[in-house]
């Protein structure tokens, strides 16, 4: 078997790292290369392996990592791709001498250059056939790991079946079929084995080039991506870097398929962990508020008290660390958003323009001690804040929104929070 990791590669010396990887391969079978140039090296390497051991395997892991790391240096990613090309096209020349090639990688392989001279692979991305193939379904978790979940659960004072109903709703929901839905293999494997439910995917690698990306195209609010409806073609178009955003977020595993169409399909996130982790990039490199979960538990806290004075101060401290060129045209939407990327990055349970029968309020937090009905409202000046304000409260009474909680026996508090444009801060 030929196996090559390409995570390894480091994009600013990749044809010495290639070499490396050809050479040490050699070295396990006992073989000696005779030819000094990437290409013929490699084929020289695949054709004394089948003299060898007749028809061998490939397994290439992570294909597109150098250019994925290279993304934000143009030059640099146009030479790892002219690298990976000479790498890659000896594998179509070799095609008699290879029994079975299996390529992984986050972006779609037709579109990327790499591989445009490899007619000979199938993409089975969005194949109905292998949508289970890259992680544990709901079944086969309980099938395997029932041990595990019992006594996790009985640790935590929780049920099995409230154990599984909480690992479903971190880990579980990737989809390429838009039916059949995947435990993220790693993060599943993680808790049950340490029985903390933490953020286990973000941790685990680097999101430099998914932070290049979003500053580069300014991608929307995280919300405006959630049950996006889009093309079934729509990650074939572009090369990676200068893919339509919902198609990286999708290839990147941070979006999937919710459901399918004839010819369309809906996108969505697919669990509380990716959430949590496109709302953490986005506080801490888009927003750069980098100390964001300290404020958002002493959101956790002033809410818990009835603080609502402290909650807006604690809310202006975060928008005084944004940059001011981030603040261009921002509407009470932007102010909205990002206070509740604020809160649910914290681990806030929070609700977003919840209906009533009258209308939908901006934001009720479900606190453990005590419900909380936020209504934004704008005013330009200083001057506009007393009618603003006057206006939300007035919509609070007159559309009810406290009205599904009346039963409730926690303490409910209902503010109207002004937006000062002019200020750029959020006054009571």
């Amino acid at each position: 078997m030929l196996k090559f990791d390409m995570s390894t590669i480091d994009a600013n010396n990749i044809q010495t790292d290639l070499m490396d990887k050809i050479d040490y391969t050699a070295g396990l079978f006992d073989i000696k290369l005779e030819f000094t140039t990437i290409g013929s090296r490699l084929n020289d390497l695949i054709k004394k392996m089948y003299d060898k051991f007749g028809q061998i395997i490939v397994l290439i892991d992570e294909y597109d990592k150098p250019i994925l790391d290279s993304i934000s240096n143009l030059e640099l990613a146009t030479k790892v791709r002219d690298t990976l090309r000479l790498f890659y096209i000896v594998f179509k020349s070799c095609d008699q001498y290879i029994r079975f090639m299996f390529v992984t990688g986050i972006s779609k392989f037709s579109k990327t250059g790499v591989f445009s001279v490899m007619n000979n692979l199938e993409d089975i991305s969005f194949d109905k056939n292998y949508s289970d193939l890259v992680g544990y379904t709901q079944q086969e978790l309980e099938d395997n790991f029932l041990e595990y979940i019992d006594n996790n659960a009985k640790s935590l004072k929780m049920t099995t079946a409230e154990y599984i109903a909480k690992l479903k709703d971190y880990y579980d929901g990737f989809s390429f079929d838009g039916d059949i839905k995947v435990y993220n293999p790693f993060s599943i494997m993680q808790c049950l084995k340490k029985n903390i439910f933490f953020n286990y995917w973000y941790d685990s690698g680097s999101s430099n080039f998914i932070v290049h990306y979003m500053k580069k195209h300014n991608i929307d609010d995280p919300k405006n991506y959630d049950h996006l409806i889009v093309s079934d073609n729509f990650t074939s178009s572009q090369e990676i870097e200068s893919a339509r955003p919902e198609s990286f977020l999708y290839q990147a595993g941070y979006l999937t398929i919710e459901k399918r169409f004839t010819d369309s399909l809906i996108l969505t996130y697919p669990n509380y962990e990716v959430r949590h982790s496109i709302l953490r990039m986005y506080l801490e490199h888009i927003y750069n508020i980098g100390e964001y979960r300290t404020l958002g538990a002493d959101i956790w806290n002033a809410i818990s008290s009835g603080n609502i004075d402290k909650v807006v101060n604690l809310y202006n401290i975060a928008l005084s660390r944004i940059p001011y060129d981030d603040f261009p045209n921002r509407d009470e939407g932007w102010y909205r958003s990002l206070f509740l990327m604020l809160l649910q990055g914290s681990v806030i349970d929070v609700l977003a323009e919840v209906h009533s029968n009258k209308g939908r309020s901006d934001i009720i937090i479900l606190h453990p001690n005590r419900i909380v009905i936020f209504e934004f409202k704008c005013a330009k000046t200083s001057k506009g804040v007393p009618g603003a304000r006057k206006k939300g409260e007035e919509q609070i009474i007159t559309q009810n929104y406290n009205k599904q909680y009346e039963h409730d026996t926690r303490p409910l508090t209902k503010a109207v929070l002004i937006i000062n444009l002019q200020k750029r801060e959020i006054v009571l």
